[in-house]
């Protein structure tokens, strides 16, 4: 098995954490930092990302409907029904219905 490119370039490894660029003297280690990564052995990194990403979006956005729908729908009603009645007003109906010339 042949090593991959990662592996043989001059970053630092998963044990050092705060290295400067060309660094090589080992820097200094700090406390409570947790990395993650990859197996180099996985062949797979995620596979069918995308049909769990449709599935789950789905579902979770369908829980937050009532909470972004509700106020969009009730927004919209009021600004339809304000422009439909604006309309009206300024209309040469409107302004006989009012009591005022055209």
């Amino acid at each position: 098995m042949k090593p991959t490119t990662a592996r043989l370039s001059d970053m630092p490894g998963p044990k050092v954490y705060s290295l400067w660029w060309g660094d090589k003297s080992g820097g200094v280690r700090l406390k409570g930092v947790t990395q993650y990564t990859l197996s180099p052995y996985q062949v797979k990194a995620a596979p069918h990302w995308l049909r769990h990403y449709l599935f789950n979006g789905y579902r979770r956005l369908s829980g937050e409907l009532f909470f972004f729908g509700v106020p969009f729908v009730l927004g919209y009603s009021i600004y339809a029904w304000a422009k439909r009645v604006d309309e009206y007003q300024n209309s040469k109906a409107g302004h006989i219905a009012a009591g005022g010339h055209h």
